[in-house]
Formats: structure tokens, sequence, C-alpha cells
């Protein structure tokens, strides 16, 4: 037995064991980035930088964003949820926060989020498909019945329309007697992403950018613990792209919405701390997910530090709803889905993220069952209370892996960012077609390694278990549904002051006709619009009469 302390070098360690190294590496592994991964990191791949990584609650928060991490405040459990009706909706959430699942993180429908009214011809056959149908005021006042808005965080998915989905929120808290400086919760409201990602848009460019920059300039003036801008990496991640672009491009469209804002003259302490990410935890390697999210909180503090001029701490914190990715989730034993979620979850809690979203196990068959969405929500419970994680801060930092990993990663975000400068900003990169076109060919190299057999996806191309099983779909729309709602937006319309709703849009047509500006932010008229009980279509058809509508470009 050696005694004392035994010094080797890499290239000594690496002679000693050759045969069994040389073995090892016969099999060359890569993370799905591309980076080709070795097989033992040791201090000299950590640059002297990157050694000195500091400390958790402390510029540039590589190691979390609080001193404390988890010790003194959980993460958030969100929950992404909603269908059918606002009356189901609403069940489903009040039983979700009394099971310990808040906030709501809300699913609309396809019709509301192309702000479509029910009984438009084009929301036939979708109305509450794909989450809960949203038409006015009334369904948000039916949705958040016994609900009070200034104690629950509302997180609502929606886009194009967020700022109408901004005013039902204010109007309903007034009308509760909230104190609005104290309401919190978030838009999605990443419209970029839809032209490249998700495709959910109504109007050009242009005028969706004045939408955004309309909502984070009303917040910063009226509703300082509200969070208007919701980034997505995550879609880019869905949608097919690897991790360096899903970071780099949610990057790069923050940074454009950041900087409509300082042009309109809104400083950036004022509301960049209303920024916050959602991406995706579970691109199937649980350490390469750890480092993304400690290489993004770098990148985000030094960018708006040095480049827009942030003074605040809070402003520089990088805060990430992480989310498993639905299109990682299989049909194929979908039991094992569970213990997909768990990873996800795992990743997000060692990376020292905000808030987790979890998937369900049955979503793949449609929207889920109500014992699935509380085994998620408890799945976040067994991780945050069974396993010690929250009990010290950055567990992996320091790891020789997961430093010269988080640097690596960041540096090949940073070249990407630098691309997409060099080619106008983000807006040109997507009219180029450049985006679509670099998450099409990752996409590509994701389905080779599936279909080779490199990339193992357990139970689909190997370990296989064809199993005779009944197809599921946990949630089964009723017809019937869809003719309540066409009745009831059209009972509104019957009972309400349409005289107030006329004038309303009339407000709203002529401020969306002026030049974008502080004068002529689009939240008021909205809100206005709002509180006369006017429809979301009516509110969207509005502008679009202004704006027009986007038309989408092939460009490969």
């Amino acid at each position: 037995m050696h005694q004392g302390k035994l010094e080797l070098t890499p290239d000594e360690w690496r002679a000693r064991h050759r045969e069994e190294i040389e073995r090892a590496e016969g099999s060359a592994a890569q993370c799905e980035d591309g980076l080709p991964l070795k097989l033992v990191y040791t201090p000299a791949d950590v640059s002297p930088a990157a050694a000195d990584i500091g400390f958790p609650g402390e510029f540039p928060y590589t190691r979390g964003t609080e001193a404390s991490g988890y010790r003194s405040k959980l993460w958030t459990i969100s929950h992404y949820a909603g269908f059918g009706s606002p009356r189901e909706t609403n069940t489903l959430f009040r039983k979700m926060i009394d099971h310990g699942g808040v906030p709501p993180y809300m699913a609309l429908d396809l019709p509301t989020q192309l702000g479509l009214d029910p009984d438009d011809p084009m929301a036939v056959g979708e109305v509450g498909m794909t989450g809960t149908s949203v038409t006015s005021l009334a369904d948000w006042e039916t949705i958040f019945a016994d609900i009070r808005l200034q104690d629950t965080f509302v997180g609502t998915v929606i886009n194009a329309p967020a700022a109408v989905f901004l005013a039902m929120h204010v109007v309903l808290a007034e009308k509760q007697g909230a104190d609005l400086s104290r309401i919190r919760g978030n838009l999605q409201n990443d419209i970029l992403k839809e032209f490249t990602a998700r495709g959910n848009f109504i109007f050009p460019v242009e005028p969706s950018l004045r939408l955004v920059t309309d909502t984070l300039e009303y917040c910063a003036q009226h509703l300082p613990s509200y969070w208007p801008l919701n980034v997505c990496g995550g879609h880019f991640a869905e949608a097919g792209s690897n991790r360096v672009h899903e970071v780099a491009f949610a990057f790069a469209d923050a940074f454009t919405y950041v900087e409509q804002a300082l042009q309109r003259g809104v400083p950036i302490d004022r509301f960049g701390k209303g920024i916050f990410f959602l991406m995706k935890t579970n691109h199937t390697d649980l350490i390469e997910e750890v480092a993304k999210f400690r290489a993004m909180r770098r990148i985000w503090s030094k960018r708006l530090a040095e480049r827009y001029g942030a003074q605040e701490p809070e402003t520089m914190k990088c805060r990430i709803l992480g989310h498993s990715g639905g299109s990682l989730m299989t049909r194929e034993r979908p039991e094992l889905n569970i213990a997909r979620t768990t990873m996800a979850c795992l990743a997000g809690v060692l990376g020292g993220i905000q808030l987790i979203g979890l998937r369900t196990m049955d979503e793949v068959f449609g929207i889920p069952t109500e014992k699935s969405e509380l085994i998620a929500i408890g799945t976040q419970h067994v991780v945050a209370h069974e396993t010690g994680l929250p009990d010290v801060v950055d567990p992996l930092g320091g790891s020789y892996y997961v430093e010269a990993l988080t640097t690596e990663f960041e540096q090949r975000v940073l070249e990407e960012i630098e691309r997409i400068d060099a080619m106008g900003g983000m807006v040109k990169a997507i009219e180029s077609g450049y985006v679509r076109k670099t998450i099409a060919q990752d996409a590509y190299l994701t389905h080779q390694a599936s279909e080779s057999g490199r990339k193992v996806k357990v139970g689909v191309n190997k370990y296989r278990i064809d199993e005779d099983e009944p197809p599921r779909r946990p949630y089964a729309y009723k017809p019937e549904e869809e003719c309540r709602h066409v009745e009831a937006v059209r009972r509104l319309r019957r009972e309400r002051d349409n005289d107030a709703v006329a004038a309303a849009l009339a407000r709203l047509r002529e401020t969306a006709s002026r030049p974008a500006g502080t004068a002529n932010n689009l939240v008021p008229p909205i809100i206005d619009a709002v509180r006369a009980y006017a429809t979301i279509g009516e509110i969207c058809g509005a502008p679009r009469e202004i704006f027009g509508e986007y038309a989408e470009t092939t460009h490969f």
C-alpha cells in the first residue's frame, strides 16, 4: 500500500493505465451538442479563471443567484395545466393549489393563442383542445373564482395576445381589491420565437415587437412585482435545436427585447428584473444541463452589466424556469416518463434554477389526467424533501468536469451570439431563414443518432417491450363543450354594454395607428377594452386592421 500523497500528472496517469483507457476511449462519447467528452477531467482542463468560480449570490452568479440557494426557499413548483372550459380549469387549479402545486402555468387553446373567438370559423374543432379557452374577462373571472390573485403567482402561456391577458389580470386584480404593486405572475410574451420555432403569431414582426415593448414599459411603471417577459429557449429545443442553439437563440431574442425597451427610454434596472427564461431541462444529458444553467447565469449577468449598464444585482440575475421537454417523452413504455421527468427535475435543482415544471407520463397521449398531474407535482416534492440536494448550494461546483463544461458551453454560446450580431441581429437572422435552417439541421443530426442507435432511447430503440395496450386518451374532449363556448360568447355580446365596447375598440385602433412610443402605449386602451368585456377576437382584430397579419415565408 502506498503511503502519503501520490502526485501524478495527467500524462503519467494515462501512461500507467494506458490499455484500460484506450479500450474505454474506443467508443467515443460526445454530448448532444457535438462536444467530445473526455473519459476523465482533471485540474488541467480548468482554466485559472474558471477555477476561481466565486460564491453563490455574487456576480457573475455562476454558482446561483442567491447566497443561501434552496436552504431558505425551495424552487417554485410550477406546472403547465389547463384544459377545456374555464370552469374545469378553475377546479383543477384549486386542487393543484391545495396540493402545494403553485403556481398554475396556464395552457391556452390554439384559437385563444391566435386571438380568435370560439365562434370564429377558423376555431372549429379546436376550442378547448390544447388548453383553456379564454374569450373575455368573464372567463378570467371564472378561472380565478375563489383564488386571490394577490396571493397567487399566475403564469400564462400566451404570446401574440399577451397584452390582452396582462389587461385581464390587471382588471380582475382591481376588482378583487388587490394592491397592484404586489401582483405576481408572468407572461410568456416571447413573440420572436413564434416566427421560428412555434408558429402562433398574429401581427408582422415590427408591430409584434412594439406590443412586447409596451408590456415591458407598462409593467415597469405600474406592476413592479410582475414578470412581463418569459423568453423561451425550450421551444427551440422542442423544435429540434441542440443545447448551444437553444441558449444562443433565446439570448439573441432577449437582447432584442432589451434593446427595444432601452430605445423607448425605459431604464434597464426598471424592467430587466422582469425578464426570465423558460428552458428545457432534459436534453438527456444530466451534467451538461447543469453546465448550461451555470453558463447562462454568467453570460446574462455580464451582458446586462457591461453592454446595457445594469447597476442593480436583481437586474443581472438570470432567472430560469426549467420545463421537461415533451419531445423526449415516449408513447412506448410511458411509465418510464416518470423517471425521465425525475432526471429533469434533478437537472434543474443541481443547476440552481428558480422554477421547475414537469411533463406528465401520459401527456404524449393527450391532455393529462388529474392523477398524472399530481404525480408530477409529487415528484418534485420527493426531490425537494428526500434527496438532501437542497441542503448545499451548487453541490457540483468545483467539479473539474462541470467547470470545464460550463466554460466550454459559455464560449460556444457567445460565438453563436456573435454570429447573429454579425447578421444584423435576431430579426435579420429570422428573416434570412438562418434560425429555422439551423434548427432543422440540429434536428436531423439528432434523428440520425437515434436511428443509428448511437443515442439510446429506452423502450424505443433499445430495451423495447412491445405491449398490447389499448390507445390512451386521458382527457376526452366533448364536442358539446365547443357549443357551450360559442353560446357563451354570443350571450356575452348580447348582454354587455356594446356602446362601451365600440368606443374602447375605436380608441385601440386609433392608438395603434399612431407611431410606437410611450404616449401611444397600447396596454392602457387594451385594458379599457377588457374592462368593457370586449372579446379576444375583437381586441386582437382592432390592431389587426392597422398592422395586418404576418405572412410566413419558406427559405428552404
